[in-house]
């Protein structure tokens, strides 16, 4: 479960500016058991961290004083670290506390910032025939997208046209454009996968809005 740690280098954990709603992986130190995904919530420096179940979900079992690890995408930086489970409370929400680790080991992966979206989107293959597909947008950044679609699409170097609406400034505007496919994975569901996409030749038009759009998300989750 704890991904490849080469490359990391330790910061504070501050320094990764975790937003409300960032996806978190979970897993007992020493149990070969499945993770299990969290929301954070929200952190007080110096003493813990504050996880809610995804929504829908319940409560995952914690266990209080046992050693986790916890790992997670910001958007920039990919990072994992370990820490001590302090309790489940169920008040004024459903969540787990963990303490605030010493150290986080964290790898800078993209200079862009990247957000979790939820929006539809249209995908169709290029260099071959094939019908045009329903597909969402889990997370967006002006370079590239994950998204989520309920059939194969392609391999990895395979070209796509991806097509989805932003509202910028109040004003909607259809995003197109070709994306290469830079990883894929399986999901649980069958025939569902999750592909990695980076835009290709995306206009400066467009560009510019899609950077306005990703400017009000971000600063739409800093004021929650």
């Amino acid at each position: 479960m704890p991904a490849d740690a080469s490359n990391n280098s330790a910061i504070p954990l501050r320094q990764l500016r975790l937003r409300p709603k960032t996806l978190l992986q979970t897993w007992r130190i020493g149990d070969a058991g499945i993770a299990q995904e969290w929301q954070f919530c929200a952190a007080i420096e110096g003493k813990g961290l504050m996880l809610a179940p995804m929504p829908g979900q319940k409560m995952a079992p914690v266990a209080t004083g046992a050693r986790y690890g916890v790992q997670g995408f910001t958007g920039q930086y990919d990072f994992q670290f370990e820490t001590q489970a302090v309790g489940t409370f169920d008040a004024p929400f459903v969540y787990a506390l963990l303490a605030w680790p010493e150290a986080v080991q964290a790898r800078l992966v993209r200079q862009a910032l990247r957000v979790r979206t939820l929006l539809p989107a249209q995908l169709a293959p290029v260099s071959a025939k094939g019908e045009t597909q329903a597909a969402s947008v889990l997370d967006l950044s002006a370079s590239g997208a994950l998204v989520e679609t309920l059939h194969p699409m392609g391999d990895v170097g395979d070209t796509l046209r991806i097509s989805f609406v932003v509202d910028a400034d109040g004003e909607k505007t259809q995003i197109t454009t070709e994306a290469v496919i830079c990883h894929r994975r399986a999901m649980e569901a069958p025939s569902r996968e999750r592909l990695g996409l980076s835009f290709r030749a995306l206009p400066k038009t467009e560009r510019l809005v899609l950077s306005i759009y990703l400017r009000d998300i971000a600063d739409t989750l800093d004021a929650a």
